[in-house]
């Protein structure tokens, strides 16, 4: 039992972590943020819960999925949401929205950092980060000049842009989307929502009668005319500046519903001479939060769900399923299981090394199973294959990489596999998430990608093949490093670990071959052409060369364990560059996510590998 001592240590701790997690998704306060973040509307084609709406706007205006308050407090983003839906001249005090530019903040009021409450944590971590976060009653008076810089801007190709350029066209967008979800559940021109709409009960037939009259040359009643023109012009605004739609409705002989946004409740009254009972939980809702009364908040909400669902139980499609993916994160999670697996390996390889490789690969097993899971809910709430685009790509090549390096660790028993698992997990969740900086990473990022045959095979074949060389090319420079540095290599385990590269570039080399293969047999039924020199299609054949004349190296005896490790590494280079690199080009059918700090961190990383490799040429 003592064996296993620390394994099961390491995975209560891993767990309690996962845990601990899971609680603090939920925000605690009177009202059920809960239950309300759990509400279907449809955005972007898709039906999903408030609070996938609430974290990615979060996410673009301040980088982070919590606000925090000018009196210190941290509110969850549906929380944040929610006040500015309904009491928006509250929520322009909290400071959201992050801006480090220099060129932009000396456009704003000058802030100064908090004075941290203990010196040693002010030496230790310095001024804070306050400073850089203001709220839009700041940005205000300065909206004008950041419109106008981003229009010029946006005119620059973004190649060619400054850095200036790039963030003053964040920001705008930033406003953009913070003033439609501010105008969103009402358009805020009256004080109580359900008493305009008992006020438009009476006004829009009458106006209706009016403009009729008017149209037809008969006397009509000016008052009702001018009372309905001047609502119409209100819910015109209301409707063109709506962020998402919020009201479902059926449709005869149709099976998708038809979503319509609030501003639609004047079409209802018009029609049927009432709101719809959807219409009137939310102006109730929305007149609950304003008068600060959260047990009608809640009261409301479940009246609502409860008429969303007489509407039609497809309202809700996955989203209460999204928003428990969203509570569980997953990957986050996964990559503290990465970490203590880091932790318990390196431990293993200075003393006690049974029980603590042990309790590594059992930690990675975890891991990887929450890692899995994580993916399996990505792919039953999107409804296509694991990889539809590059932060989905990311997640898939950790993925990967990690699976391979289990069964590897399972043949050899020699803890690299383990160690190299939670490295490149580790390092290729880290990649995901500045690549889910942007929004919502479940919207397909290309048109191309509309295929679920062609999502599922070459896709996932070729991502395969980036997390073989991946795999490969990690425990080669983990190899190195530990060959230079340490004492850690002996003969028995040079011979495992240049056994273990050999075999997954055998296996990259097919993978990547066949992924390339069938993506030229998709291009020619997509474009009408196998191959068109795209440099996509370039960076794939030049990764499957790459491994093919590896393989011819060793087979003809021109490199041996340390020139095998040498090449596997710049192998990374290859794969950076036919995974990412093709991305950032700006041109080809593949061109996409180009940013100026992908290239810089693409930079950086081939550097590193550039070093490495001159580090093999060292003895061990």
């Amino acid at each position: 039992m003592k064996k296993y001592l620390v394994a099961l240590f390491s995975i209560a701790l891993f767990i309690s972590f996962f845990a601990a997690n899971y609680r603090k998704q939920t925000p605690k306060s009177e009202y059920n943020y809960d239950l309300f973040g759990r509400t279907p509307v449809q955005y972007s084609g898709r039906v999903k819960p408030l609070d996938t709406i609430a974290r990615n706007s979060m996410l673009l205006l301040s980088g982070k999925s919590a606000a925090k308050y000018e009196d210190g407090t941290r509110h969850r983003a549906i929380e944040w949401m929610a006040e500015l839906m309904m009491d928006p001249e509250t929520a322009a005090e909290r400071p959201v929205f992050k801006i480090y530019d220099e060129g932009i903040r000396s456009l704003l009021p000058e802030k100064k950092p908090k004075e941290r409450k203990s010196a040693i944590a002010a030496l230790l971590l310095g001024p804070g980060s306050d400073r850089f976060y203001y709220s839009f009653n700041e940005l205000s008076s300065q909206i004008g000049k950041i419109q106008e810089d981003a229009t010029k801007a946006d005119e620059v190709e973004s190649q060619l842009r400054s850095r200036y350029q790039n963030k003053i066209i964040e920001l705008a967008n930033n406003i953009y989307l913070y003033m439609r979800l501010s105008a969103t559940l009402h358009h805020g021109q009256t004080e109580s929502f359900e008493e305009e709409l008992t006020v438009l009960q009476s006004i829009v037939p009458k106006g209706l009668e009016a403009i009729e009259n008017q149209q037809n040359e008969a006397p009509y009643d000016e008052e009702a005319l001018v009372n309905m023109m001047t609502f119409g012009q209100y819910y015109q605004r209301f409707d063109s500046t709506a962020l998402f739609t919020t009201i479902p409705n059926r449709v005869e002989g149709e099976d998708a519903l038809d979503w319509q946004n609030s501003a639609s409740v004047l079409m209802e009254i018009s029609q049927t001479g009432k709101p719809s009972d959807v219409s009137w939980q939310y102006a109730r809702l929305v007149d609950a939060y304003r008068n600060q009364d959260p047990i009608a908040f809640n009261h409301t909400v479940t009246h609502l769900h409860d008429a969303l669902l007489e509407t039609s139980p497809q309202a809700f499609g996955k989203s209460e399923t999204e928003q428990l993916f969203n509570y569980l994160d997953p990957f986050f999670v996964s990559m503290a299981g990465y970490v203590i697996v880091l932790l318990l390996a390196l431990v293993s390889w200075i003393r006690w090394t049974d029980s603590f490789a042990r309790a590594a690969f059992w930690t990675v097993l975890l891991a990887f199973a929450i890692h899995t899971t994580g993916i399996a809910f990505r792919v039953y709430v999107i409804g296509y294959a694991p990889v539809i685009n590059l932060y989905s790509s990311a997640i898939f090549v950790g993925w990967g990489a990690v699976l391979l390096a289990i069964v590897l660790e399972y043949i050899f028993r020699n803890n690299f596999g383990s160690f190299v698992a939670a490295l490149v997990g580790f390092c290729t969740l880290i990649v995901a998430l500045h690549l889910g900086d942007d929004g919502d990473t479940l919207e397909m990022m290309k048109a191309v990608l509309d295929s679920n045959f062609w999502l599922s095979t070459h896709v996932p074949t070729i991502t395969f093949g980036y997390a073989a060389n991946f795999l490969a090319g990690g425990i080669a420079f983990v190899f190195v490093l530990l060959g230079v540095f340490t004492r850690i290599i002996d003969k028995g385990t040079q011979k495992s670990i240049s056994s273990m590269v050999y075999g997954i570039i055998c296996f990259a080399t097919i993978t990547s071959f066949v992924g390339t293969i069938l993506g030229g047999i998709w291009a020619d039924q997509a474009w009408g052409r196998f191959w068109g020199w795209d440099p996509k299609e370039n960076g794939a054949i030049l990764l499957v060369l790459w491994n093919i004349i590896i393989l011819h190296a060793r087979w003809g005896g021109y490199i041996k364990t340390r020139g095998l490790m040498g090449m596997a590494i710049f192998g990374n280079i290859i794969t950076s560059w036919s995974w990412m690199g093709t991305n950032l080009l700006g041109i080809g059918l593949h061109s996409y996510g180009f940013t100026s700090e992908g290239a810089t961190y693409l930079k950086i990383f081939i550097a590193s590998q550039l070093i490495v490799i001159a580090l093999s040429a060292i003895p061990l």
